[in-house]
C-alpha cells in the first residue's frame, strides 16, 4: 500500500485542504484511496505520537508502541478491502504553534517528531509539504493565535524571530532525515494556497468530486483581532498595513523575504536531492536518489538573516 504523510505546514491553507478531502472521502475509498484527517488522529489513533518528543514518558513510549501496532492493523485490514493509497493529513506531525511561538523558529522539533511519526506509521512512501514566506506565516500564526487568547507579539519576540536562522530549508531537511525514503513535495502557499483542489488531485491521484469546500481557519480581520484584545482588557493597539494587521515593520519585512527567497532557490536548484519544488510553470522531476550533490546556499540581496 502506497502511504503518503501531508503533514502542512500550519497556516498554509492545510484546513481547506482537509475540508476538501473529508468531503471527498466517500469517492476516495471507492476508488481506492483512504485519508485519515485530524478528526482520526487526533482522536486516539495516534496516541502517544504527536506531542513534545523531548519529553521522555515511559507511558507516553508505551502509547506510540500500541498506536504503531494499531495503525498496522488498520492499514492491513484497509488493504484487504482493496485500498492501494493511504493518506495520513494532520500538520500536528510536523509541530505545534505554541511550541513556534515560544522559541520563535520554525518547527523546532520536527526531525524528532517526524522520527515518531515514521516508526508508527513505517513505509511511507511520499510527503507533502506547503511552506509560505515568513514574514507572512509569522503574522498569520500572531493572528490565529490571538484568537486563542494569546496577546500580540512584543518586540523581543519579534527581534528573536528576525535573529534566528531557521528557515524552511532546515525543517525540510529534517523531515527528510527522519523519512530518507520517502519522496518529498514543496509546494509554496503564495502559488497553491487558493488552489486546493490542483493540491488534491496531487496527493489523490483523483479530481475532487465533491469540489468548492469553504475556506477554513482564514487569518482574521484587523479589526476583529483589535476587538478581541479590547475584549480581554488588553489596551495594545495592533499595527496595520493597510488594513492589515502588520507586526514586522519594513525593514524586518525585507529581511524575511529575503530568507525566503533563499528557501525558494535551493529548492528550485533541486534542493540537494531531498525534495522536489511544486511549481505550476515547470514541474521538477522527482529525484532518483536521497544522495544527490551537494548545494551551498545561494546569495539573495538583502538584509542579513
Amino acid at each position: 500500500m502506497e502511504t503518503i504523510l501531508h503533514i502542512g505546514a500550519h497556516r498554509t491553507a492545510t484546513s481547506t485542504l482537509q475540508r476538501l478531502i473529508s468531503r471527498n472521502a466517500g469517492a476516495l475509498a471507492s476508488s481506492g484511496v483512504a485519508v485519515w484527517t485530524p478528526d482520526r488522529t487526533r482522536g486516539g489513533l495516534l496516541a502517544g505520537v504527536m506531542g513534545d518528543p523531548g519529553r521522555r514518558d515511559p507511558r507516553r513510549d508505551l502509547l506510540a508502541h500500541r498506536s504503531a501496532g494499531r495503525v498496522a492493523m488498520h492499514r492491513s485490514r484497509l488493504a484487504g478491502q482493496g485500498i492501494h493509497r493511504l493518506i495520513v493529513s494532520d500538520e500536528n506531525m510536523l509541530g505545534g504553534l505554541r511550541e513556534n511561538l515560544a522559541l520563535a523558529r520554525l518547527y523546532p522539533s520536527a526531525g524528532a517528531r517526524m522520527a515518531r511519526v515514521a516508526q508508527a506509521i513505517p513505509e511511507v512512501t511520499q510527503v507533502h509539504m506547503s511552506i509560505r514566506s515568513p514574514d507572512t506565516w509569522w503574522t498569520s500564526v500572531f493572528a490565529f493565535l490571538m484568537t486563542r487568547g494569546f496577546g500580540p507579539p512584543d518586540r523581543a519576540t519579534l527581534d528573536a524571530i528576525l535573529r534566528g536562522r531557521r528557515s524552511w530549508r532546515h525543517v525540510i531537511e529534517d523531515a527528510a532525515a527522519a523519512l530518507p525514503r520517502a519522496r518529498i513535495s514543496v509546494a509554496s502557499y503564495e502559488e497553491w494556497g487558493h488552489r486546493p483542489a490542483e493540491i488534491f488531485d496531487a496527493m489523490t491521484g483523483l479530481p475532487p468530486e465533491h469540489g468548492g469546500a469553504a475556506i477554513v481557519n482564514a487569518t482574521p480581520p484587523v479589526a476583529l483581532l483589535q476587538q478581541r484584545l479590547h475584549d480581554e482588557g488588553s489596551d495594545d493597539v495592533l499595527p496595520v498595513l493597510g488594513a492589515s494587521y502588520a507586526p514586522f515593520g519594513p525593514d524586518d519585512r525585507a529581511a524575511l523575504r529575503a530568507a525566503y527567497a533563499d528557501d525558494l532557490a535551493w529548492l528550485r536548484d533541486g534542493a540537494d536531492g531531498l525534495a522536489e519544488f511544486r511549481t505550476r510553470a515547470a514541474r521538477t522531476a522527482p529525484p532518483s536518489d536521497r544522495k544527490g550533490r551537494h548545494h551551498g546556499r545561494r546569495s539573495v540581496a538583502g538584509p542579513p538573516r
